[in-house]
């Protein structure tokens, strides 16, 4: 079954590293993002294939915008535009959240990500 653009995959597909994704972040707590959202998928292909993937929440909004672990998607040609948020990166079950792929982005820009996901790390 082909990769489908603006639909949810079949069950034997799998998002890949670098898509940028729509979804649903309930349940949530404390100062996490909720509601839906697009998203970066972080995860490599392999993990992903296990039914869940780790992924970066895109924003529009503020708050998010201190302590330099965003990455601006303003000026590289995608449709989806605001700020990806690596503090935010979480491991999700994309089919029973409904994702739904959106894009994919360059892969300057997920090593941008995961350079500061990795950076929280150490």
């Amino acid at each position: 079954m082909p990769r489908r653009q603006g639909g949810i995959l079949g069950m034997k597909e799998s998002f890949k590293r670098g898509d940028i994704i729509h979804l649903n972040f309930d349940p949530q707590s404390g100062r996490e993002m909720k509601g839906q959202h697009y998203a970066l998928v972080i995860s490599n292909d392999a993990f992903n294939r296990s039914g869940l993937a780790m992924v970066c929440p895109i924003t529009q909004g503020t708050y998010h915008r201190e302590g330099g672990l965003t990455t601006t998607l303003m000026g590289t040609g995608l449709n989806t535009q605001g700020i990806i948020v690596s503090a935010q990166a979480k491991t999700l079950d994309l089919q029973n959240r409904r994702a739904v792929l959106k894009e994919r982005c360059e892969p300057y820009i997920v090593s941008e990500v995961l350079g500061k996901v990795l950076a929280m790390l150490d």
